[in-house]
């Protein structure tokens, strides 16, 4: 019997077993049955669009920006009528809930004698205590223990709550012991020998592209085209597959992960994580002699986190002087951001430039034209009339996203492949990859967790050692290999070109026996 049922039955039977509990047990199992009914419903959403049960301490946090991100698509004309209808469904769902309660109640009284319901009251009791004690692990295979949602949401809960009272430090030390060579206040990348350095994210770019033949028509023809362009330029692209530690969301969770070469999957691992001392790329490359900017145009508002990051420079939204028409949500298009890092970074030392495209984010509408004269992009005058023609202004279908989507992604990895040829030089190192699937009513759960990642360079030496790890020439990766998770990147970064790594040469491959 799940545990949300015997629940509301204990609170019934102790009802008809002491008549006094009516004020208390009627109104309990009425708010419970409707909380329980709504948080089932979200965490079955949650399992659908993001792969993972409800974070009620994040994710409640996240209603007035999700709120924000509807109404900036849909109008608040539309927004404001369903937030309250929702809120009048559930106000009478708690009171159609009470009505049940209070006539099940009375059914029970006359069921059987008060000591018949004394009977009850224990066993359910005992029931109840039964499957609590299943949420700690102690019981572990009874047929009682049959609520997946609870069962599953509370122990994802009691992982937060005692990450919470640990303050990280337990998983830290994990952590710390995992992540291969890398020594944290030591390593340091000499065999990049003052290459720049490029990792850029590409909002929702994930592998369920090449499992749609409209799909992959689409991407692969962009795959094509550039594969073609950087040979010509001296440059060579490889790519793979790698699973993301998020589904749909929280792209800072493979951020990091892909950073920091550890697998973080919660906001609160994440938050721990940055408070520690261990390092990310950020301060091995600093420590290398780099100077290290991050570009977040899809940052808006005041971010103290961003002093956690350790970074040189931190440009958001204001930083880059967008004074285009705004495209949706977020605003600045990714080929504005792009053609802007030239004028960011040093002239004098080696850069290291890590940026999250955002002109791909959810609902992928209004998607920004893609200028063709490059000596106009920075040019905010261009962009309205550009939109205008290309028909960019199109409003968001939020039922049926998925032509959105497709050239949403073509958009932002068509302008990251651009900066790749024409802003970089021939021995820089560029990696671009995806952060995560977008949410499943786009995939279509299809390509797992998995993101494409793509490396180029004109240094043969440094593409070498992503070929002996398993990356395939070229821009298009092999649909369904999956070759690591996102936390490799720095280890294996680390293995081949650390201080501790070969003099020339490549680490031994990933996978091979030590």
């Amino acid at each position: 019997m799940p545990i949300e049922v015997a629940i509301v039955l204990l609170c019934l039977a102790a009802n008809a077993t002491w008549p006094s509990f009516k004020r208390v047990g009627l109104p309990f199992a009425a708010i419970f049955l409707s909380v329980g009914a709504l948080l089932h419903l979200i965490d079955v959403a949650s399992s659908a669009i993001y792969g993972r049960t409800i974070d009620l301490i994040f994710d409640a946090a996240q209603i007035p920006h999700v709120l924000e991100l509807m109404a900036v698509s849909m109008g608040w004309f539309i927004v404001a009528p369903l937030t309250l209808a929702v809120l009048a469904i559930l106000a009478g769902t708690v009171g159609l809930f009470a009505l049940a309660a209070r006539y099940l109640g009375a059914q029970m009284e006359s069921l059987a004698p008060p000591a018949g319901m004394k009977k009850a009251v224990a066993g359910l009791t005992l029931l109840v205590a039964a499957q609590a004690v299943d949420l700690t692990g102690i019981v572990t295979s009874t047929a009682m223990a049959s609520s997946a949602p609870a069962i599953q949401a509370a122990s994802y809960h009691a992982k937060i709550i005692s990450l919470w009272f640990d303050d990280g430090r337990a998983v830290v030390d994990e952590y710390r012991q995992q992540r291969g060579e890398v020594r944290d206040g030591e390593t340091t990348l000499p065999r990049l020998a003052g290459t720049n350095v490029y990792l850029i994210f590409v909002e929702s770019y994930g592998a369920s592209l090449l499992e749609r033949d409209e799909h992959r028509a689409v991407i692969e023809g962009l795959y094509d085209r550039y594969d073609d362009t950087l040979n010509g330029n001296g440059r060579e692209a490889v790519s793979t597959l790698l699973e993301s530690p998020t589904y749909g969301g929280l792209s800072w969770l493979a951020h990091l992960t892909s950073t920091a070469g550890a697998w973080i999957d919660t906001n609160l691992e994440y938050r721990a994580y940055l408070r520690s001392d261990l390092d990310t790329m950020t301060q091995i490359l600093r420590r290398s002699g780099y100077e290290t900017s991050l570009v977040m145009p899809g940052i808006q508002r005041y971010w103290p986190e961003s002093r956690l990051l350790r970074f040189d420079h931190v440009y958001t939204a204001g930083d880059l002087d967008y004074g285009g028409v705004r495209f949706g949500y977020f605003g600045i298009p990714d080929q504005f951001t792009l053609e802007r890092i030239p004028e960011l970074i040093s002239k004098d030392r080696p850069n290291f430039v890590q940026l999250a495209l955002i002109s791909s984010h959810y609902p992928f509408r209004p998607i920004p034209p893609f200028i063709e004269d490059r000596t106009k992009i920075l040019d905010g005058s261009v962009w309205a009339p550009a939109a205008e023609a290309a028909g960019s202004f199109t409003r968001a279908d939020w039922a049926d996203p998925a032509d959105g989507y497709i050239a949403g992604a073509a958009y932002s990895l068509r302008a990251a492949l651009d900066f790749a040829e024409r802003h970089t030089k021939p021995d820089d190192l560029v990696i671009i990859l995806g952060d995560h699937q977008p949410w499943s009513v786009v995939s279509g759960n299809l390509g797992g967790r998995a993101a494409p990642i793509h490396v180029i360079s004109g240094r043969k030496d440094l593409i070498a050692c992503f070929l002996a790890d398993g990356y395939r020439p070229g821009l298009a990766p092999k649909r369904g290999e999956v070759l690591y998770g996102m936390d490799w990147i720095l280890q294996r970064m680390v293995a081949h070109f650390g201080d501790r790594g070969p003099a020339e040469g490549c680490a031994r491959p990933f996978g091979a026996a030590s």
